[in-house]
């Protein structure tokens, strides 16, 4: 039980503190006129407020209640690096231990997590203290590498007065890592254009040396040279298709490396056109002539440039100029010459080669010439589109010329009359071009009455006929890409004759295949990581079974198998808890997918400093201790508020000395006679003095 003084005033305390001041008021103006007694006077006063203050005697029986210690550990991802989580073990053992050794001392753990933006020990000081009564709180401890990504601007409020926040910093200052800078890191192109990367390779200690530089766009290598350690280095990254464009940029690690989490900068550019260029040349007025130019007008990126061919040379002989045969000139020279390479897509509707009697002078349309050039724009990354006519069959295909060079199946010279349905293939069942009009709706597409006889010599047939002979084939030469429609009479779904088709569709789709729409790939790799797990697609058009290397944030190798779901299409799953970006590359197939952000913050920086925490800790009266493999602490031990509560070699937690009252009574201080005797007493003794 202790005691203690309270006090229960009779009236209230202005009033008190007004007739104090009042009566010594008075005892001073005695005294000024004479009269030897404000001393007795005063006493006389002070006695009468003490009685009004009703001092009474409080006996409490307390419950002493014990301090708490806060202790964040930090389980973020750069703590589990190198040797860091052995050491924190240790410290958090040695700790434990210290603390339980103390008096009326409890202990409460919080622990951090990473976060996509780093990690965030002050959330987690601040959810802690929200589970302590400030008047018990004795002092904080934090175990981390001190990388630390929301320290606040205002840590003067951030903890309560005179509470202490100690660090023990784990990890070796002196260690070494070298990691990649990104400076500037594009996020749109535009195809066939580059975008220019800044980086800088970031070695303390080692600048000026060289080190190791690749990089890789959607998978493949590009180029890898030496750089200079700390320059600003720019790497200019060809934009090569639309949609998402993958760039990896390596730097090479060095023996005793921290780690090689931050050693590479993975970024996706969106690679973008200004517009699509088609050239559109309609060999002859047709039935089905406006219907190409009407698809490929309603399409708002598409730019189209089209010439229909009006001549119709027969057999007379003219001696007219060949140039002044049309109101227009074909101009040729500029189309397949000069300006080929600026279109994205060049389609051919009912194209012959037709020749000119000019004088008894034979003279092409199309000189051979300009057809192999045509051939060489699709071998080098251009997209031709042959929409075949009766022509195709005869002496003056196409086939029949420099252009069966990139053709995926050659004419036998045949033409197939009467009335089918089309079909969609075993492959065009796959193939995203076709895949969305499998299925019962096929059943229901208006028929057509002529198809082009012709042998397959490479490519993916995608739609036949009801015999099985190919209508539509679609082909990679090289770096372009081509597709030939064996029949004429593809105009008639978009007329609805016999209740059409899906014509602008599927014709828009082959398009954009052509012109090199990512989502339209057959051979198509994907990934995805949810939950902590990574999920691998690989979709084909053969059955042949399937694997994946996945390169780990942490540079290692893993090979898995994928599993067929269904026909064409393979899958396999794996942990992937460890942020950063996945690699994954099948055949010649290649993909990243990101655990978090492609290039965690959480990793970039990785070497243990003090420097970060130190505001809080000098601010506090904290102590930074360092922590190697022993796991040295400071002395532990308890201090009084308002002293010192740390130094070299110690780290003091406050004694709150906070309790709970269970019971309480009070009692008068004194009779309330004694208090009027009191007065009685020095009233009378200043009487007598004034009587003197």
């Amino acid at each position: 039980m202790t005691s203690s003084i309270a006090f229960d005033p009779l009236l209230p305390i202005w009033l008190i503190t007004l007739l104090t001041l009042s009566l010594i008021a008075v005892a001073m103006f005695a005294e000024w006129r004479g009269l030897k007694s404000f001393i007795l006077r005063t006493i006389a006063t002070f006695i009468l407020c003490g009685a009004l203050l009703n001092p009474q005697k409080l006996l409490e029986n307390r419950t002493p209640l014990p301090d708490i210690a806060l202790v964040i550990i930090d389980d973020s991802y750069s703590m589990h690096i190198a040797d860091r989580q052995t050491v924190v073990t240790k410290v958090e053992a040695s700790l434990t231990g210290s603390l339980a050794s103390l008096e009326n001392l409890e202990t409460v753990f919080v622990r951090v997590q990473s976060g996509e933006d780093g990690t965030f020990l002050i959330q987690s000081l601040i959810d802690g203290l929200s589970q302590i009564p400030t008047d018990r709180l004795a002092g904080i401890f934090a175990i981390t590498d001190g990388q630390v990504h929301d320290l606040p601007n205002n840590i003067d409020t951030l903890l309560p007065p005179n509470i202490p926040f100690h660090t023990l910093i784990v990890g070796d200052k002196n260690a070494r890592d070298r990691r990649l800078e990104p400076l500037v890191t594009p996020k749109y192109g535009l195809v066939g254009e580059e975008a220019v990367f800044q980086i800088r390779i970031e070695d303390e200690g080692h600048a000026g040396e060289q080190a190791a530089l690749e990089f890789r766009l959607n998978g493949e290598l590009q180029a890898r040279f030496n750089a200079m350690i700390g320059d600003v280095i720019s790497i200019p990254i060809p934009i090569e298709k639309r949609g998402i464009n993958t760039v990896e940029i390596r730097v090479a690690t060095v023996q005793d490396e921290l780690t090689p989490l931050n050693n590479i900068i993975v970024a996706d550019i969106s690679g973008v056109r200004d517009r699509l260029r088609v050239l559109l040349i309609t060999g002859e007025p047709h039935m089905g002539g406006r219907t190409w130019r009407n698809l490929l007008k309603s399409d708002p990126s598409v730019d189209l440039v089209q010439f229909t061919i009006l001549t119709n040379p027969g057999k007379k002989t003219t001696n007219a100029p060949a140039d002044e045969l049309s109101l227009i000139r074909f101009p040729d020279r500029e189309l397949f010459e000069e300006k080929l390479d600026e279109f994205d897509l060049v389609i051919f509707d009912q194209f012959k080669r037709r020749s000119i009697n000019n004088g008894g002078r034979i003279i092409p349309m199309l000189s051979p010439y300009y057809i192999a050039n045509i051939s060489e724009y699709v071998e080098n990354g251009g997209a031709l589109l042959i929409a075949t006519g009766a022509a195709f069959a005869g002496d003056e295909s196409l086939a029949r010329s420099p252009l069966i060079a990139v053709l995926p199946a050659q004419p036998s010279g045949k033409m197939e009359l009467g009335a089918f349905r089309p079909n969609i293939s075993k492959k065009g069942q796959r193939h995203p071009i076709t895949q969305i009009f499998h299925g019962s709706i096929a059943e229901n597409w208006g028929r057509w009455y002529r198809t082009i006889d012709a042998d397959v010599i490479g490519g993916d047939v995608l739609m036949v006929s009801d015999n099985n002979k190919p209508l539509l084939i679609v082909d990679k030469v090289k770096k372009g890409r081509v597709g030939l429609l064996l029949s004429d009479q593809a105009w008639l779904w978009a007329k609805g004759h016999d209740g059409g088709g899906p014509y602008n569709e599927m014709f828009r789709r082959l398009s954009h295949w052509l012109m090199g729409e990512p989502d339209l790939e057959a051979e198509r790799l994907t990934a995805s990581i949810t939950d902590g797990i990574l999920t691998v697609d690989h979709f084909s058009l053969d059955d042949e079974a399937k694997t994946a290397n996945i390169l780990t944030p942490s540079g290692q190798i893993q090979t898995l198998t994928l599993r067929k779901i269904t026909p064409g299409h393979y899958r396999a799953v794996q942990d992937a808890t460890r942020l950063g970006a996945y690699r994954i590359d099948s055949g010649k197939l290649s993909t990243l997918v990101a655990a978090g952000a492609l290039n965690p913050h959480e990793f970039k920086h990785i070497i243990a400093t003090s420097k970060i925490l130190n505001p809080l800790v000098n601010v506090s009266g904290g102590g930074s201790f360092w922590q190697a493999q022993n796991a040295n602490l400071p002395d532990i031990r308890k201090v009084n508020r308002r002293t010192k509560t740390s130094g070299k070699s110690f780290a003091g937690l406050v004694n709150n000395q906070a309790y709970d009252v269970t019971s309480s009574r009070r009692t008068p201080f004194g009779p309330s006679w004694l208090y009027f005797l009191l007065i009685l007493l020095a009233l009378l003794g200043a009487w007598r003095l004034e009587g003197k």
